[in-house]
């Protein structure tokens, strides 16, 4: 698969993961190991990290590196010195 198509392709299919996985750490779970799979058989993940911030949670729990994280201001970092505990998806 050519980076092109495979991102074209996981455009499409985003918006099924969305409404047919509503739990979002499922989402994010699942997204993330088609992410890995697409990326593996060259797909380029610049092309989808804008979609969605799940998308992004997802990225970073495969390991795959945001592009521009300063970008997306719905994924905010924890505040300098907090204690709160993150969860897992979270890219702080």
């Amino acid at each position: 698969m050519s980076w092109r198509s495979g991102s074209k392709l996981f455009v499409e299919i985003w918006p099924s993961i969305q409404s047919n996985i509503p739990d979002r750490e499922l989402r994010i779970d699942f997204t993330s190991e088609l992410l890995s799979i697409f990326v593996k058989q060259d797909m380029d993940p610049f092309d989808v990290e804008d979609i969605h911030s799940d998308v992004r949670a997802a990225m970073r729990l495969s390991g795959i590196e945001i592009s521009e994280p300063e970008r997306y201001k719905d994924d905010e970092p924890t505040p300098e010195g907090s204690t709160t505990k993150r969860k897992w998806w979270k890219p702080w």
